[in-house]
């Protein structure tokens, strides 16, 4: 006896087949990706708990005592300090603007030439915790408190101030304090203008060996005149 297959039902059947295994080869391939993220999130979460914390805690632990290296001290010990620090740099070949904030001086003798994005976030991590009345003893809390290092340098403090404010601040400040000295000379007459009468300008001067300050050259820049402005703001904070 002859058995005819019906061709339809047999490639149905064989379309079945292959439907069925493509199935089942493509659930154990989902079953390893999920496994893989799973065991992924395991090593990122054992990562933040271990290495990467202790590292934090460990680099905050370095702040602390750059907090307390640079806590207030009388005038003589503070001149002394700053005598330190200066040498300490240029042993070190390290460049460091006089006129930076003292915290900005400190993180630059202790993180060297790195990543200078990096000296700015730690000497404005530092310098806003000092702002705030943090102590060197609760530096590591407040920062994860805080959100951590970067959240903090981009946060805004409550007592931020826009560089367009200080200046006009400091304009105000400087037209209620009374002339320190009045300059003249044939050699500054030649700068005069009248279209800058009441205007700010800077002037560069050397303080000379009998305590008198010659005149090298001054600018109208708004760049030089602006920073001057902004300079004298912070320094009358600092005092306040």
């Amino acid at each position: 006896m002859t058995i005819i297959t019906n061709p339809t039902t047999q490639a149905t059947n064989v379309v079945s087949n292959d439907t069925q295994k493509a199935a089942i080869t493509a659930s154990a391939t989902t079953q390893v990706a999920a496994s893989l993220l799973l065991d992924m999130e395991q090593k990122r979460q054992n990562w933040e708990t271990t290495v990467y914390r202790t590292s934090n805690l460990a680099l905050y632990a370095v702040l602390a005592d750059c907090l307390a290296y640079g806590e207030d001290l009388s005038f003589q010990a503070a001149k002394e300090r700053s005598a330190e620090l200066d040498e300490f740099c240029k042993s070190r070949g390290y460049v460091v603007k006089k006129d930076s904030p003292l915290l900005s001086r400190i993180a630059k003798a202790v993180f060297g030439n790195v990543d200078r994005r990096r000296i700015s976030t730690y000497s404005l991590v530092l310098r806003r915790a000092k702002a705030e009345g943090i102590t060197p003893a609760n530096l590591s809390a407040w920062i994860e408190q805080e959100g951590g290092i970067q959240e903090i340098k981009l946060a805004k403090s409550a007592t931020y101030v826009a560089p367009a404010d200080k200046v006009k601040s400091a304009k105000q400040l400087l037209s209620m304090l009374p002339n320190l000295a009045v300059v003249s000379s044939p050699a500054l007459s030649q700068f005069a203008d009248a279209d800058f009468m009441g205007a700010e300008c800077v002037f560069i001067a050397e303080q000379q060996a009998d305590g008198t300050f010659a005149i090298k050259t001054f600018t109208r820049s708004a760049g030089a005149v602006n920073a001057a402005l902004t300079s004298f703001y912070g320094q009358v904070k600092e005092a306040a």
